[in-house]
């Protein structure tokens, strides 16, 4: 009876040790999936791609964004037409749970048309906060906060603040 007793706990303290480790894993793998879509989709400019990162059933956010998997293409897409040197560079990355939460520098020059503006040549350097949440190994929904009144500066969109 000894002997069963102690290899249930020790089968326990097994799975209990091993439970946390399972969980970096999956937390690892939730960033590397958001590293990934960042460069392969945005920085490498392969916006069909997006599919390999985004769930059929994507729920953006973000009202003022195309909504779901065909939204995030052609959002992507617009965006790589009118920069061609668009890039995104992930500055910090936590993840807990099923989210991943990025603070991302957004660099490129205005170059193409963009939000129905012809080319300005005008470069915009921004920092956007995107918040994911991933479920089988896909981004599900994705928040965001952009730091809009610089970028919209750099645009020649708004005059800048005196």
């Amino acid at each position: 009876m000894r002997i069963v007793i102690a290899v249930g706990i020790a089968g326990l303290l097994l799975f209990n040790a091993a439970t946390p480790a399972a969980a970096a894993g999956d937390l690892d793998a939730n960033k590397q999936l958001v590293r990934d879509y960042i460069d392969t989709a945005i920085n490498k400019r392969q916006p069909d791609t997006a599919e390999r990162y985004f769930a059929a059933d994507y729920v953006e956010h973000n009202p003022h964004l195309p909504p779901g998997i065909d939204g995030k293409k052609k959002f992507i897409g617009a965006v790589l037409k009118g920069f061609s040197d668009y890039h995104g560079e992930i500055e910090d990355i936590v993840a807990e749970g099923d989210e991943v939460v990025t603070r991302t520098l957004w660099t490129g020059t205005q170059d193409g048309p963009f939000l129905g503006r012809p080319a300005t040549g005008n470069k915009v350097q921004f920092a956007t906060s995107d918040f994911y949440r991933i479920d089988n190994g896909k981004v599900v929904e994705h928040w965001d906060v952009v730091d809009s009144l610089t970028r919209a500066v750099a645009l020649g969109l708004v005059s800048p603040p005196k």
